[in-house]
């Protein structure tokens, strides 16, 4: 074998090695990922950008299955959003912004399996923000894309966003909340719904954003 050859081969076995090893470590990420969302609870309410570019209301188990839209604002005929789902108290209705025929921004609520969509009989109810929040929180806190939490006094970083930073186009973490029993975080960042723990573990639980959780 020419010396060509042999370096040519040592280079394909090379990438080859890299590949394998790339192709195990997502692997093995993926594992981690879906061990820890195993353990989870209750349901995610969030909005999905669809094929005309418009928000629509989906729904998924806290541990990545049964995920389901629940609304496609078809009640006027130009594309518009349906933004900030957020839990009834009760847990039996999801109220968010959207719009009516008028173009006016209105308050809509439908039941937990996205039946009877209608004005909200009680908007003021509705507490969320439709539009771009760092955190929903006043015990969290969002410096450049990375969270910190509030432990006795002091900021402790829970998640690092590892990707480049820009306000507006890379933001990273986002729209960032509690779970209701305060064990876990819930947040946006690149256009996925992600779920961390305040020791820095954190699982992807599905593509989209505007979470709202409920046990």
């Amino acid at each position: 074998m020419s010396k060509k050859r042999k370096v040519f081969a040592i280079l394909l076995l090379i990438i080859i090695l890299l590949i394998a090893g790339f192709v195990i470590y997502k692997q093995i990420k993926k594992t981690q990922e879906q061990k820890f969302l195993s353990q989870l609870k209750g349901e995610v309410v969030f909005t999905r950008r669809n094929a005309d570019g418009a928000f629509d209301i989906w729904k998924i188990n806290a541990n990545g299955t049964g995920e389901v839209m629940l609304f496609h604002n078809d009640l006027n005929d130009f594309k518009t959003d349906s933004r900030a789902p957020q839990w009834s108290k009760d847990g039996n209705k999801i109220y968010f912004i959207t719009f009516n025929n008028k173009k006016e921004k209105v308050v809509f609520e439908i039941n937990e399996d996205g039946s009877n969509p209608k004005l909200a009989e009680n908007p003021a109810d509705y507490k969320l923000s439709d539009t771009r929040q760092w955190s929903r929180e006043d015990d969290i806190v969002v410096k450049e894309g990375d969270i910190y939490i509030n432990k006795s006094g002091q900021e402790v970083k829970i998640y690092d966003h590892k990707d480049y930073y820009n306000q507006d186009y890379a933001p990273g973490a986002s729209e960032v909340s509690w779970s209701p029993d305060k064990k876990y975080i819930i947040f946006n960042e690149g256009g996925y719904i992600m779920i961390a723990d305040k020791n820095g573990n954190s699982a992807k639980l599905t593509k989209g954003s505007q979470p709202d959780w409920k046990y």
